[in-house]
């Protein structure tokens, strides 16, 4: 299975436990900080907090791989 489209979305991700998402998809999470027991009790790490600017390289990468655009990262609340 590859990442799946949120379409713009991010809300999407709030319905899936870690165990939902596809190997590619935990591996994206992972480079944003999140670990299964953090997905799954919504103890976000500390990227989802930063601004798009504020993610280093690879954290923008994986946000993107996820389908995240700048603009969409700093409009995403984490509820």
């Amino acid at each position: 299975m590859s990442v799946r489209d949120m379409n713009g979305n991010p809300k999407i991700w709030e319905k899936l436990t870690w165990e939902d998402m596809s190997s590619e998809e935990q591996e994206l999470w992972s480079a944003l900080g999140w670990r299964q027991y953090t997905w799954n009790r919504n103890e976000a790490p500390a990227s989802a907090d930063k601004s798009w600017n504020d993610l280093t390289a690879s954290e923008q990468n994986a946000a993107r791989g996820l389908g995240f655009s700048p603009a969409l990262w700093d409009s995403f609340e984490d509820e």
